[in-house]
């Protein structure tokens, strides 16, 4: 026999506890944890707490001498107690308000008291479940009800409109739950009269709870099936086997107006409702939109394999008002689309795919060429891409070389500020000047160490045919500010567009690197030409500083064998690197009047053969 302590304030309670529990444990009752004294160290404690205002740290310290292992029966509804005040995460917790019935006290202490505890999830499938009970996927007021529905053992009725994610939900619940029982799945309109117990019976004898039971549109449950559901609901037993069984179901329905017109049992109504859980609209959490898309969009890239996804501030406002018929079922959908076909690395506006049929045409346009996966090619490694490349030099030393120059200057300015931190402190002046010296010192180092991790999460491209132009035009579109204040305008010249094969996300990086090496060192006032040719050729004609294109110009132009001078900006490095790997060239000519000619040659998109 097991030892129960019994702490409750009510003499009628307690005695009531030890006349049903005592003919199977040893019951030690107790007014309160000062008086308490048990004669073996109890295997369940049942605790009813006085009302407000109490003390629940006291109770939560008395608890800490008790067996971790040993559940904690609340005679409190799930309202009426802070968990995190009184008790540890680790202790299972479990509520039967008062009053309660003889046979609903001897199911629940049976079921607490049985002998497999609960296992610990394993770390993978926790994360996976994890993101159903929080925010963003849940609101975070919903969500703080969500973690009492897993510490507690009680109905759970998830009420809002289709796709907002109750069945999910309800997964996670009865994962962290920790229930050895089997997680059924049924329709409410079609249960059929006595056919519940045969629908919920154990799979094995050695069971010890009967597992959790979700009901879907729990309005709809027929008329003959009420009692029967109301009995296992009111009880938590699964007929003719005593184990217990957890009920969570959900509804799209107004509960108190289906009861109004006779179509529900008012208590069948009431047990499924003892812990609501409402799932708003989506339209109706605009603001929670960007931190969902966000999250949803990372667990859908590392399905697909493709590198960490960005959304644009247009993109973002049109998911935003969009008004979502679907809820999050739509938004994992139309995300998982765009994803899937575009494979982008930033996300524009017309990159999104709402609707299915819009996908046929985006999918026939697009459609990868059947190659082996990379990861199967012999010699290809998935390993972080090397910097070496043919001769014109990029090798590692060059990488460290110019990483080791980026680095420096600003490491000065902090040293610096550092180093006459005391004689400055006291001229506001001279410590404001140096702090916002240091400041951009810093703001620069981050930039840099961001860039470079953005590049070491580019693998072997996957490539598809994509837009030359549109590429150019986007990774332009990021310096347009530093264009506009250096008074340089683009002057397009040649052919509009030209289709290449290619990864659009490294590629993309490549021009915007290439930019960001150009921009600050543009003379101003100076054009910037831009031609794209149908053969798969971009040009870039520009004036730079005359020691931008001295550099520049040594890198590439160095004779065979010969070291060069100095090493090429950061940006160039990482550019060639991958403009190469995709199976194109990079070259830098300097001509008269300090005029710099950065050529690009990508491999151009065959044409779709028939198999």
């Amino acid at each position: 026999m097991k030892a129960i302590l019994v702490i409750d304030p009510s003499p009628s309670i307690r005695e009531t506890l030890r006349i049903v529990l005592g003919s199977e444990h040893h019951v030690s009752l107790a007014p309160s944890w000062d008086l308490a004294a048990s004669p073996t160290p109890p295997a369940l404690v049942i605790l009813g707490l006085p009302p407000a205002p109490r003390n629940d740290r006291a109770a939560r310290d008395a608890l800490m001498h008790v067996a971790p292992d040993a559940p904690l029966l609340l005679l409190n509804a799930p309202a009426d107690v802070d968990v995190r005040e009184l008790t540890s995460p680790g202790r299972i917790i479990d509520f039967l308000p008062k009053p309660f019935d003889a046979y609903a006290l001897r199911a629940r202490v049976r079921a607490l008291l049985a002998p497999s505890a609960r296992p610990r999830p394993p770390a993978a499938a926790a994360e996976h479940y994890r993101y159903y009970v929080e925010y963003p996927f849940l609101p975070t007021t919903v969500a703080a009800v969500a973690r009492h529905a897993i510490a507690v053992d009680v109905p759970v009725l998830f009420s809002g409109e289709r796709g907002t994610g109750a069945l999910e939900i309800a997964r996670a619940l009865h994962f962290f739950s920790g229930c050895t029982g089997p997680f059924t799945v049924l329709a409410a309109r079609r249960l059929e009269p006595e056919a519940l117990a045969r629908r919920l019976m154990p799979a094995t004898t050695e069971m010890v709870d009967g597992g959790t039971l979700y009901l879907e549109e729990v309005h709809e449950t027929p008329a003959a099936v009420q009692h029967e559901l109301l009995a296992v609901a009111r009880g938590d037993l699964l007929p003719d086997t005593g184990l217990p069984v957890r009920i969570l179901s959900s509804t799209s329905d107004d509960l108190e107006a289906r009861v109004a017109r006779g179509d529900l049992l008012p208590d069948l109504a009431h047990i499924l409702g003892t812990l609501p859980l409402p799932l708003p609209p989506l339209r109706e959490r605009a603001a929670d939109i960007p931190a969902l898309v966000e999250r949803v969009s990372a667990r859908l890239a590392t399905r697909l394999r493709l590198e960490p996804v960005t959304y644009t501030t247009a993109a973002l406002e049109r998911l935003t008002r969009y008004l979502w018929f679907g809820n999050l079922a739509e938004l994992e959908a139309v995300i998982g689309r765009t994803l899937a076909f575009h494979r982008p690395r930033m996300v524009e506006p017309e990159h999104l795919i709402f609707f299915p049929r819009d996908a046929l045409t985006v999918g026939s346009a697009r459609a990868p060429r059947l190659e082996p996966h990379p990861a199967l090619t012999a010699g290809a490694s998935s390993a972080a891409p090397t910097v070496s490349t043919a001769s014109g030099g990029l090798n590692l030393e060059v990488l460290l070389g110019e990483l080791a120059h980026e680095l420096r200057n600003p490491m000065v300015t902090v040293k610096t500020f550092a180093q006459h931190l005391d004689s400055i402190l006291d001229d506001p002046e001279v410590c404001a000047r140096f702090s916002g010296l240091a400041s951009e010192a810093i703001t620069r180092m981050d930039a840099l160490l961001e860039t470079l991790l953005d590049f070491a999460r580019f693998r072997a491209p996957i490539r598809r045919p994509t837009d030359l132009a549109i590429l150019l035009d986007r990774a332009l579109a990021e310096h347009a500010q530093e264009l506009g204040r250096r008074s340089v305008r683009v002057e397009h010249n040649g052919a509009s567009s030209s289709t290449v094969d290619v990864d659009e996300a490294q590629i993309f990086f490549a021009f915007r690197s290439l930019l960001t090496g150009l921009v600050h060192d543009l003379v101003p006032h100076e054009p910037l030409r831009v031609a794209v040719t149908e053969t798969g050729a971009l040009e870039l004609r520009v004036r730079a500083e005359r020691a931008t294109a001295e550099r520049l110009a040594t890198y590439v132009e160095e004779a065979p064998g010969k070291p060069a001078a100095e090493t090429p900006p950061l940006p160039f490095v990482l550019a060639s690197v991958l403009i190469r790997r995709n199976g194109g060239t990079l070259e830098v000519r300097s001509g008269a009047t300090d005029t710099t000619t950065i050529t690009v040659v990508l491999p151009r998109a065959r044409r779709e053969e028939n198999p």
